[in-house]
């Protein structure tokens, strides 16, 4: 084979390495005594510095923890008894901090005789696997204002405008209560929408656009049919907005 072309070959197979995630083309090998892994963004990239704990599930509370390195590597080594582990990562967007849960790839408990690998995650949605609650994206408190029309006859439109990761939706996420006590709407990837709302009844007939109140900036959607709508941190891995639809 000729040399410049083998050299070539050589760079061109590095240089494209290295413009992969690291978290899709490193693994990270079983450790005895340790557990190991590897946390990624939602595009595979690497997270420096997410925080990770272990704490037993036994009667008597312990643990350890350790922040992941340059790689998004982490190891913790691990006394007797049972453990299960978490991942998180704090995040600056739109002037606040986001303590994000991070999803690992199995939640199961585990022990120093299993020496496991577990990875994690950053995913904009989808239910927390036990044993924590809720789910990954942001909930909407509901309130009805001065209508009569119930909730489950409101269907929501929401437009995202920018997500906390940077990424796009190819289409609107549109949503609908599925009965009158419905207090939240569940799950929306974190980010800002600008949101609008019709009155669509249940059992068929014509379909109007309704008013929407911003509970928490008061912006309404008098002026453009829509209010912008962005999530502010609860608590850990918690994030509300709050709605309230109403008629003229």
């Amino acid at each position: 084979m000729n040399k410049q072309f083998l050299l070539y070959a050589v760079l061109t197979s590095s240089l494209f390495a290295s413009c992969k995630p690291n978290g899709a083309n490193d693994s990270v090998s079983p450790q005895k005594g340790y557990v190991t892994g590897t946390i990624v963004d939602t595009q595979g990239w690497p997270i420096s510095g997410a925080f990770v704990f272990i704490s037993s599930t036994g009667p008597y509370s312990s643990g350890a923890s350790t922040h992941t390195d340059a790689r998004g590597n982490y190891r913790i080594k691990m006394d007797y008894g049972a453990y299960r582990i978490y991942a998180t990562f704090d995040k600056e967007y739109a002037q606040k901090n986001y303590e994000i849960q991070l999803k690992p790839n199995n939640s199961d408990s585990f022990s120093v005789d299993d020496s496991p690998v577990i990875d994690f995650k950053w995913v904009l949605s989808g239910k927390k696997p036990i044993p924590l609650q809720g789910y990954f994206g942001g909930y909407i408190g509901l309130y009805q204002g001065e209508t009569n029309i119930p909730k489950n006859d409101v269907e929501f439109t929401f437009t995202p405008i920018e997500l906390i990761d940077g990424s796009t939706l190819e289409k609107p996420i549109v949503l609908k209560p599925g009965n009158v006590s419905v207090q939240y709407l569940e799950d929306l990837p974190l980010g800002t929408y600008a949101v609008k709302a019709v009155h669509k009844p249940s059992s068929g007939g014509p379909v109007k656009e309704i008013l929407l109140r911003n509970k928490d900036t008061q912006q309404t959607s008098v002026a453009n049919g829509t209010v912008n709508l962005a999530f502010t941190p609860e608590s850990a891995g918690f994030y509300r907005a709050n709605l309230e639809f109403y008629e003229r």
